[in-house]
C-alpha cells in the first residue's frame, strides 16, 4: 500500500497493485467513502491531481480519471484557481446513505455481481449485444502464443496494425484520410488531452473551451495551468465571433463539432471554415474531440474538421469507450505530421503508453470488418432506444421542460426553466439518475438543464424512468400531468 493521503483529514489511503479493482476505481470508492462517512468535509480542498499522483505512485491520468468520476457523480466540483473540492451541497440521498456506505467496500467485482444501473445513467454501453464470444475468441488467440514482435513491442505510440486500422476506418466513416503513422494509440480522453497540452502548449497558454463544455477537457487543461477561455455554444456550436473578441490570440480551441457536448449541436460547414480561418491567421491549433459521431440516426454526418484543414492546425481525438467499450480503455489522437516528434518526446517523457494487452485483438476485430458490423447493428438498437424515449418524453415537452433530440449520440437534452439541481435531487429520490447541464459550464451564467443517457437500458425500463421523470417535474412544478 501507498503512503497516506494528507487532506484536512489525515485518513489510511493508497493503491493495491495486486487487487483486480482497477487502480482509478480504487482512488475514486476511497474518496467517495471518506466523503460519506464525513471524514472528508464539504468544501475541503484535495490535493491536486499531480500530487496526488506522486504520492501514490500512480499515473497523474490515473488520478484525474477517479476525480473526473466524483465530479460527475456530484461528489467534487472544481473551478479555476480554487482547485478541486469536496461538494458544498451533497444530495440528500446520499448523505442519508453515509453510515452504511462508510462500512462497505462497494466493489461490483469483489461482490461478483451486478448492482442494477438507474436510468439515465450516463457512461454505460449496451452488454446485451456485444461480441463478447468473438472478442474473447481474438483475445485468446493473441496471448495463447504471441507473435515475438508483440512481446518486444516498445514503439510508445502504440502497435502499429491498431493505427493502420484506426486510419482505415476514419477514413471509411469519418471521411479523414491520415497516415498509420500519424495515429498515436491512447488510454482514452484525459490521457489525450494531457498528451496534447504536453506536447504543443504550456502553462499560461490560453485555450478556447465550449460553453457549457466538457468537463473532463476543462480539468484536464485548467490543472495543466492553461488559461481557459469559455467561448459560447449557439445553435451551431462554439461562437467563433466571440472567441475571437475574448482572446483573439489564443493558443487552441477545443471543439466537438460533429456533436456538441452537452447540447448535441452540429457546428455548419460555415461555421467550421470560420474557425479553421481564425487558427490559421492565429497559429493556433484546434482540438477536435470526436467521442460518438458513429451513431447517427438521420441524415449523414458531416466529414471531420479534421479533413477540412489544409493548414495542418487540427489534432483529431476519438475514442472507442462509446463505440466499442469503456472496458478497453483506448482512444486516440491523429496529428499532423509535423508535430509527431513533440507528441513522441512527450509521451516517452511523461507517462506510460496504453496497456498492450487488447491492442492487436482490436486491431484485429476491426481488420477483420467485425468493428463496423458492430457499430451498425448497435446503431439500429439505440435508434430504436431513442425514439422509445423521445415518445415517452412527449408528455412534459412544452409543459415542464423542452426537449431537444440530437440526430446523433446516446442522450437527450431536456432544457428547464427551475434549478436543474434541485430537479435532480428529487429524481434521484424517485431513483432516476441524471447529469444536470449546469454542472458542464465554468462560468456564473448557466443554463438549466437534464442530459439523459439511453444506451445502457432497454425500452421498457426508459420509458418507466421517463413516466417518473414527468410526474416528478410535474410535482416540482406544482402541476398534475
Amino acid at each position: 500500500m501507498s503512503r497516506p493521503l494528507t487532506t484536512a483529514s489525515v485518513v489510511d489511503f493508497g493503491v493495491d497493485r495486486t487487487d483486480a479493482e482497477p487502480i482509478h476505481v480504487q482512488i475514486a470508492r476511497q474518496l467517495r467513502e471518506l466523503v460519506l462517512s464525513g471524514r472528508l468535509k464539504p468544501e475541503v480542498k484535495l490535493p491536486s491531481t499531480r500530487a496526488l499522483a506522486q504520492d501514490l505512485k500512480v499515473a497523474r491520468a490515473t488520478v484525474v480519471e477517479a476525480y473526473d468520476q466524483l465530479l460527475g457523480e456530484g461528489y467534487l466540483e472544481t473551478s479555476i484557481g480554487s482547485g478541486t473540492r469536496v461538494a458544498a451541497q451533497l444530495p440528500e440521498t446520499l448523505l442519508a446513505a453515509a453510515p452504511r456506505a462508510a462500512k462497505a467496500k462497494p466493489s461490483l467485482i469483489h461482490a461478483n455481481k451486478r448492482v442494477a444501473a438507474k436510468p439515465f445513467r450516463s457512461g454505460l454501453v449496451d452488454w446485451e449485444h456485444f461480441p463478447h464470444d468473438e472478442w474473447g475468441r481474438i483475445l485468446g488467440r493473441f496471448w495463447r502464443n504471441p507473435p515475438i514482435a508483440l512481446l518486444e513491442h516498445n514503439d510508445p505510440l502504440g502497435w502499429l496494425p491498431l493505427r493502420h486500422a484506426i486510419s482505415q476506418h476514419l477514413f471509411e466513416w469519418r471521411g479523414l484520410e491520415c497516415e498509420a503513422e500519424q495515429v498515436i494509440v491512447t488510454a482514452g480522453g484525459m490521457d489525450a488531452f494531457d498528451l496534447i497540452q504536453r506536447a504543443t502548449l504550456k502553462a499560461g497558454d490560453a485555450l478556447w473551451l465550449e460553453e457549457p463544455g466538457y468537463a473532463t477537457a476543462r480539468h484536464v487543461f485548467a490543472q495543466a495551468g492553461l488559461k481557459i477561455i469559455s467561448v459560447p455554444v449557439d445553435a451551431e456550436g462554439l461562437v467563433v465571433e466571440r472567441g475571437r473578441k475574448m482572446a483573439p490570440h489564443a493558443k487552441a480551441a477545443f471543439v466537438t463539432p460533429a456533436r456538441q457536448y452537452p447540447t448535441g449541436v452540429t457546428m455548419p460547414l460555415s461555421r467550421r471554415l470560420e474557425l479553421l480561418d481564425w487558427a490559421a491567421g492565429a497559429g493556433a491549433t484546434i482540438i477536435e474531440d470526436d467521442y460518438d459521431s458513429e451513431y447517427r440516426y438521420v441524415g449523414r454526418p458531416l466529414p471531420a474538421l479534421m479533413s477540412l484543414d489544409s493548414q495542418a492546425r487540427v489534432i483529431y481525438s476519438g475514442t472507442f469507450s462509446k463505440v466499442f467499450s469503456p472496458l478497453v480503455r483506448l482512444g486516440f489522437l491523429v496529428v499532423p505530421k509535423h508535430l509527431l516528434g513533440p507528441f513522441r518526446e512527450a509521451r516517452a517523457v511523461h507517462g506510460a503508453p496504453p496497456s498492450l494487452i487488447v491492442q492487436p485483438a482490436l486491431a484485429s476485430f476491426m481488420a477483420s470488418g467485425a468493428f463496423a458490423v458492430h457499430i451498425r447493428r448497435m446503431r439500429r438498437i439505440y435508434a430504436i432506444r431513442r425514439e422509445a424515449l423521445i415518445a415517452a418524453l412527449q408528455p412534459g415537452h412544452g409543459k415542464y421542460y423542452q426537449l431537444e433530440a440530437s440526430p446523433s449520440g446516446l442522450m437527450l437534452l431536456l432544457r428547464l426553466s427551475t434549478s436543474d439541481v434541485a430537479v435532480a435531487q428529487e429524481l434521484a429520490k424517485a431513483g432516476v439518475q441524471v447529469q444536470t447541464l449546469s454542472s458542464h459550464y465554468g462560468g456564473t451564467e448557466k443554463s438549466q438543464g437534464l442530459l439523459l443517457s439511453f444506451a445502457g437500458f432497454p425500452e421498457r425500463e426508459l420509458q418507466n424512468a421517463a413516466k417518473i421523470l414527468v410526474e416528478t417535474i410535474a410535482a416540482f412544478n406544482g402541476a398534475s400531468t
